[in-house]
């Protein structure tokens, strides 16, 4: 297997055990949990989206947007920028989870994708 083939699928699958890894250390503990941490998540979810888009994975980085948003939207309405209320955090934390949970399924298929492409038949 030549060095770019194996690059096709090292890149994706690095980022998305380093995203998950992120997500997992936060919820952990390791990182303090307040009311900071919608905007921890929002730069771990703007990070990976920036990461999707730099190996060329549309569709995870669209749906990581959208979590940077969700998590950007509850950390603004927790930290009193904005003055919508309660309807700000459950819109939000919709965005948030639709956000993490399609750019699950998105990037396990794009490096599902890019295995079989490199595989040989």
């Amino acid at each position: 297997m030549k060095k770019s083939k194996l690059r096709a699928i090292l890149m994706p699958l690095g980022l998305f055990v380093l995203s998950a890894g992120a997500y997992w250390s936060v919820l952990m503990g390791v990182v303090p949990f307040s009311f900071d941490a919608p905007l921890i998540f929002a730069a771990i979810a703007g990070a990976t989206a920036l990461g999707a888009v730099k190996i060329g994975a549309r569709a995870p980085a669209l749906t990581a947007g959208v979590a940077a948003l969700g998590f950007t939207l509850a950390a603004a309405s927790v930290g009193g920028i904005l003055r919508l209320g309660d309807s700000a955090v459950l819109v939000g934390a919709v965005l948030a989870t639709f956000g993490v949970l399609t750019y699950t399924v998105s990037m396990i298929h794009h490096i599902g994708t890019r295995v079989q492409s490199v595989s040989p038949a």
